[in-house]
């Protein structure tokens, strides 16, 4: 019987092994959805997964950080950049202040894998919006999720997307 340790593989390559698994995952069923019924309804069922997913993936990872006392932003940032899923984007804070927040994307995997193998431009601003937004909404309600740029991106060929996160001044917070 074969010896196993799993502390051979590092926690940093079990996440990107666990990130790019669920984008391969998700990457198969586009296809196969794609494949059997059409670009459109594929597009349309994926926006319904994400969505879904945005929440569910947003309160697994709000359990599991100590985001106690963070400014909203702040806290918004810390689950960003905890996301195995954001974290193989190469996800970055550009920008950070009490009110307002921006990030940028270097890797877009769906939309890499979609150029490399001829089947064109996919827009994933809608996805990603739903996605970034579930994420915002459970760090509290009152901050808005707005996509600057989304791929492709021939403006800033030097990144794939920005996001912009803004704090409005209501009482409202998802954590309270």
């Amino acid at each position: 019987m074969a010896d196993t340790n799993p502390s051979e593989l590092s926690t940093e390559a079990a996440k990107d092994v666990a990130a790019r698994t669920i984008y391969t995952a998700d990457g198969l069923w586009f296809l196969a959805v794609e494949e059997e019924y059409g670009y459109k309804a594929a597009f349309e069922l994926n926006q319904r997964v994400w969505k879904r997913g945005g929440l569910i993936y947003a309160r697994r990872l709000l359990k599991n950080l100590n985001l106690d006392g963070k400014p909203p932003l702040e806290a918004l940032a810390t689950m960003i950049l905890a996301d195995p899923i954001m974290n193989v984007r190469r996800t970055q804070v550009t920008a950070l202040t009490d009110t307002r927040m921006t990030i940028r994307t270097f890797a877009c995997p769906p939309a890499e894998a979609r150029f490399r193998d001829g089947r064109g431009v996919f827009n994933g601003k809608p996805g990603c919006t739903l996605f970034l937004s579930a994420y915002a909404e459970v760090i509290d309600r009152r901050i808005k999720t707005t996509c600057v740029c989304c791929s492709p991106n021939p403006e800033n060929p030097e990144y794939w997307c920005e996001w912009e996160f803004t704090l409005s001044e209501e009482k409202s917070s998802a954590r309270d």
